[in-house]
């Protein structure tokens, strides 16, 4: 059309090294800043060309000096060094940025909204970041409002704290900066005792003026999670924790944990809370029981629990004792308590508890009546244990275990005796469900407790048949899971006063074990019929979906077994 366009690609360069040679030959210039003593003569809109800040620093002083004269900017705010280096990016268009002066040159050209290097800063200081450093650049991207490099640095520093606690520059930052750091959830420790040291070693870096802080440090350290041990040896005997009533506090909070783990749930606060990566899971734990592959059948003395979120089983320290079955099994705080059962069939009145956090099993106590077949569960923070078969045939005797002073208290007994009953709690009363009756036939009734007036109620119906069958509750309904070999679920809703069936389980379980893990339910193990087979596997029950979906193996076919939810430290590896 009779015209052409033509761009010269090498034109921004050639115009820009023009001005670069009139800058260095101070042609042209009509602004002179002075930092540190030191003169830089430039041109006021190139500069204001690459900052918002001089731009509007440059309009606003033009008015005050008369026409030709050159505009004089006294700085303090700028090392002249820095300036240098930014002058030289805005007039090349490059610059060699190292480990050395990224974060000044980054501070510098966010300050003054040099916007196109403050992005190449914060790429460059993204891949630079050492456990020695990511504290210092958090800091700094704070102070920036960084967003960017600011979750950069965090999570970097959260995921490198045992590589950042060992270093120098953790001492050096402020008290604000260092309790949300250590307070963070994901702050990845495998031991509450680094988090702890590193508060007392920030500290020491300068007693005078930090020990007015020690307490509140103090507080976001997860003392609960530290072994007793060195709580008793070590934290207990730190002088700067000795002369704070505060501090005292915080450590015997951590020591009634330890005491008693019934009452954890009354204790919750956020320093019960385990970190993400502490290793520690809510697990199923399955306990002895019969392992059952072809028609050979044994004793099981292993434990084992299940973390589901690896999806990956885990040994536990076996059962003292070889031969028992028929024992009952029940979780209390991060405890476990087995108690009863049958040993080279004679009935035993013995109670274990495994401690969690030392990971053994101990003889704690002895119920006051041998039993086997019998249930027990958890009301208030003391172990009911009910029902069972005796020596001499069913038991109606119901008694409870106060774990803290170690005594056993006869409550009303079960108006009928049963034994392989189904029992939970649910909404401040105890139920027991079916079981086996004295003639050795199933027993159709549905007894209640309410252990407030210590008395008994109970209803015959035919829809209660059930026997080794568990049941649990959830969302305010109690469901009772397989029975006579069956797949069937019976659903009792306590404020209705009703009896339902419920979606059928994928296989028929009897004998197996139940749990309420994340508000679902884990059936595990079982067996099928009488001649077998055991299942190695286990099913979850979602209430929203309303079906059960069959899950991974159990680490060998088995039923009889106990069950139960417990908080575990779990080694990674």
């Amino acid at each position: 059309m009779g015209k052409y366009e033509f761009t010269d690609p090498g034109h921004p360069k050639e115009m820009l090294k023009e001005l670069n040679q009139q800058r260095r030959a101070k042609e042209f210039t009509d602004l002179k800043i002075i930092v540190e003593g030191k003169e830089f003569e430039v041109h006021q809109n190139v500069l204001a060309s690459c900052s918002l800040y001089f731009k509007d620093l440059v309009k606003r002083s033009s008015g005050e000096t008369r026409s030709g004269e050159m505009l004089e900017l006294q700085m303090s705010d700028i090392g002249a060094e820095v300036l240098e280096l930014l002058l030289e990016f805005v007039y090349t268009g490059s610059l060699v940025i190292d480990s050395a002066n990224a974060k000044t040159l980054l501070e510098a050209a966010n300050k003054f909204q040099f916007n196109t290097f403050c992005k190449v800063g914060v790429s460059f200081l993204e891949k630079q970041l050492t456990a020695g450093n990511c504290l210092g650049v958090l800091g700094m991207a704070e102070a920036m409002r960084c967003t960017e490099l600011h979750n950069m640095a965090k999570a970097f520093a959260l995921q490198n704290f045992p590589e950042a606690a060992g270093q120098e520059e953790i001492l050096n930052v402020s008290k604000e900066d260092l309790v949300a750091y250590l307070s963070n959830d994901s702050l990845n420790t495998k031991t509450e005792e680094l988090v702890y040291e590193t508060a007392i070693n920030w500290i020491k870096r300068d007693p005078t003026s930090r020990v007015q802080h020690v307490s509140e440090l103090l507080a976001v350290v997860r003392l609960p999670f530290i072994h007793p041990s060195y709580l008793l040896n070590v934290v207990d005997n730190e002088e700067l924790i000795k002369t704070s009533e505060a501090c005292r506090d915080l450590v015997n909070e951590a020591k009634r944990y330890h005491m008693l783990p019934h009452a954890r749930q009354e204790m919750q606060t956020p320093r019960t809370r385990p970190r993400l990566s502490a290793g520690v899971a809510e697990v199923i734990v399955l306990i002895g029981g019969r392992q059952a592959i072809g028609m050979n059948q044994r004793s099981l003395t292993a434990v084992t629990c299940f973390n589901p979120q690896n999806s990956k089983w885990y040994p536990l320290a076996s059962l003292p004792f070889y031969d028992r079955e028929l024992f009952s099994v029940i979780s209390a705080g991060d405890n476990i308590y087995l108690s009863g059962g049958t040993e080279s069939g004679v009935t035993v009145t013995d109670v274990w508890c495994y401690m969690s956090l030392l990971d053994n099993w101990n003889l704690v106590s002895r119920m006051t009546v041998p039993r086997c077949r019998h249930n027990s569960l958890v009301y208030d923070g003391k172990l009911y244990t009910i029902g069972g078969l005796g020596v001499s045939g069913n038991l109606n005797h119901v008694e409870r275990y106060d774990t803290i002073t170690n005594q056993w208290e006869t409550v009303s007994p079960l108006p009928k005796p049963v034994h392989s009953a189904a029992a939970t709690v649910c909404g401040g009363k105890v139920y027991v469900f079916g079981g086996v009756n004295e003639a050795g036939r199933s027993a159709g009734v549905l007894q209640s407790y309410v252990p407030q007036t210590n008395s008994w109620s109970f209803i015959e119906s035919p829809m209660i048949d059930n026997k080794y069958a568990p049941a649990v509750t959830l969302n305010g309904l109690i469901f009772i899971l397989g029975g006579a070999y069956a797949r069937a679920i019976t659903i009792y809703d306590p404020d209705k006063g009703n009896i339902k069936a419920g979606p059928n389980m994928n296989h028929s379980r009897q004998f197996c074990s139940a749990v309420i893990l994340d508000g679902k339910i884990y059936a595990t193990g079982g067996i099928v019929s009488s001649e077998g087979p055991a299942l190695g596997n286990m099913e979850i029950f979602d209430p929203h979906t309303n079906n059960w979906t069959l899950l991974q193996s159990l680490p060998c076919p088995l039923f009889r077994h106990g069950c139960v939810i417990i908080k575990k430290y779990i080694q990674s590896g």
